[in-house]
């Protein structure tokens, strides 16, 4: 993998991995939950997430 495929990627994951953060945060603070339910969540944010970019026209060449 090229050092440019790599710069585009980096933007994206780092906002999946803020997103992943402060869901799970809200969910710890309003609900509790428990580990298997935070999982959950994880996988749920991580396959949506280029998902959702690729629907919105933001995503990376590389996912394309």
């Amino acid at each position: 993998m090229n050092t440019e495929k790599i710069r585009a990627l980096v933007p994206h994951y780092v906002v999946m991995l803020v997103t992943v953060f402060l869901v799970v945060s809200v969910l710890r603070a309003l609900v509790g939950v428990r580990l298997a339910v935070e999982f959950a969540v994880i996988l749920v944010i991580v396959f949506l997430y280029p998902f959702v970019v690729r629907r919105l026209g933001y995503a990376p060449e590389v996912w394309e």
